[in-house]
């Protein structure tokens, strides 16, 4: 697509550059003067003012986005119309898609997925107790910012829960990441999201995808068919992490974890003596794999001891001691 001629101003900002060009319209990245702070600016084409169902996606956008406030989500700034244009203004995210991370490092430390899980799921817990469902989790629409935070972007096909902008046997979405439900066309809800992030979490954890395949009609195919198992993962990615993405994966959405919450706190006891907070070692990591230099030393996963664990160890200590104290005695 043509590059657009950058305007001088959008609104009361100053252009600085055109970050991205799609179906709907440009990005631009923008200065505030007012603020004295970076901003994007989403701006509709003007040949799809009279496109009705993407300016219904432009504007379902705009009302998720202003129903959110999280820090794992991009935040909304405002919205208007100018000279016959809808722009939408939000935060720039100063980082990498998490697209472009795996470009890079196909596989990533554990840890490092643990990171980038826990601020989905957070994400996601804020979205569906809304009553929004995403339905476009994707690499690309994950980023993760210099400061090593984890956000979600492009809410343009979202939904409220009940109320369906299109009609049914419609599919939308991006075909590698999509739901089994979402495939046949049916109606989606919370379970998709975490389908989709099953998807994404499988291929940070092994690095490949686990259903894609060289067209979309196979890719499908192996959504609605291929089954994952805890064989599937390499042997250093931890059982409890296997079991939690085999658990979102299930085809059936009866069979899959239950809500964004619950895999949550599934999550929390895996990073048992990790930090929640991971961005300071993320912003590191990060940083190495930009500049191409050496990786720092991963955080310490001081793991502690299971309650039976620590029952075997003290019953091993006493039969020790017992033994010991029939011989002196």
């Amino acid at each position: 697509m043509k590059k657009s001629k950058a305007p001088e101003k959008i609104g009361q900002y100053s252009v600085q550059d055109c970050i991205g060009q799609g179906s709907m319209g440009e990005i631009w990245l923008c200065h505030d003067p007012s603020l004295d702070r970076m901003l994007v600016v989403k701006r509709m084409q003007l040949a799809l003012r009279g496109i009705e169902d993407l300016v219904q996606r432009f504007n379902r956008e705009v009302q998720v986005l202003a129903a959110m406030n999280h820090p794992n989500i991009v935040q909304v700034y405002g919205y208007w119309m100018e000279k016959g244009q809808l722009n939408l203004s939000m935060e720039f995210i100063n980082g990498w898609s998490l697209k472009q991370i795996l470009d890079k490092v196909p596989k990533l430390p554990v840890w490092v997925v643990c990171s980038v899980l826990w601020d989905c799921l957070s994400a996601l817990v804020h979205v569906h107790t809304r009553r929004f469902v995403h339905r476009d989790l994707k690499p690309g629409n994950i980023m993760v910012d210099f400061a090593g935070q984890t956000k979600l972007l492009d809410f343009g096909i979202a939904r409220v829960e009940n109320q369906e902008m299109t009609l049914p046997g419609t599919i939308l979405g991006t075909a590698a990441y999509m739901s089994p439900e979402q495939v046949r066309g049916e109606s989606t809800t919370e379970l998709s999201d975490l389908f989709s992030l099953g998807i994404i979490a499988f291929e940070m954890l092994t690095g490949k995808h686990p259903f894609k395949e060289e067209n979309a009609e196979k890719t499908s195919k192996n959504i609605l068919s291929k089954n994952i198992s805890s064989i599937d993962f390499p042997e250093t990615v931890p059982g409890e992490i296997r079991r939690l993405v085999c658990r979102m994966l299930a085809k059936d959405p009866a069979r899959r974890a239950n809500s964004a919450y619950i895999c949550l706190m599934e999550l929390d006891t895996i990073m048992n003596g990790l930090p929640r907070d991971l961005s300071h070692p993320l912003s590191s990591w990060l940083r190495s794999v930009r500049k191409e230099i050496p990786l720092p030393a991963s955080p310490i996963w001081k793991k502690s001891k299971p309650p039976l664990a620590w029952l075997a160890s003290a019953a091993g200590i006493g039969l020790v001691a017992g033994f010991i104290l029939k011989v002196v005695f």
